[in-house]
């Protein structure tokens, strides 16, 4: 039987910036990288900016703060560093949760106060994906 699986990513996006310099400052290995006009695929088409990416795993999971306790262990003390390297590269930064709903079993979805302080002062936006199979 499939069960609800859910992931969550910390998207660090910009015109152009040192990705090695972002995996440094934070210590941090990334799940993916790539620069302005690297080629997508075998689509013909470029990248129209860069991008630092963490992906958590994916999890079967009712609850998305299994995923917010992984990036507070990773990323709320690095908040000082994340909030230099945004203004220094004019980032933009983006937390990702993915969501694919199985058997009708909807996650909690909700965020404690914490959270919300780490991703107002490292100035993040949220974007909620949910699928249903």
């Amino acid at each position: 039987m499939n069960r609800t699986n859910i992931k969550a990513s910390l998207r660090i996006m910009g015109e152009y910036f040192d990705v090695q310099r972002i995996t440094d400052t934070l210590g941090v290995i990334p799940s993916r990288t790539w620069n302005k006009g690297d080629p997508i695929r075998d689509s013909g088409k470029k990248r129209t900016y860069t991008a630092w990416i963490y992906n958590t795993e994916i999890i079967e999971s009712l609850d998305i703060n299994t995923l917010i306790k992984q990036f507070e262990k990773l990323f709320y003390s690095k908040v000082d560093n994340i909030v230099a390297l945004r203004q220094q590269y004019e980032l933009d930064i983006s937390i990702d949760f993915v969501i694919v709903i199985e058997n009708e079993e909807s996650p909690s979805i909700y965020f404690g106060p914490e959270f919300i302080k780490f991703a107002a002062e490292i100035g993040a936006q949220f974007d909620i994906d949910t699928y249903v199979n």
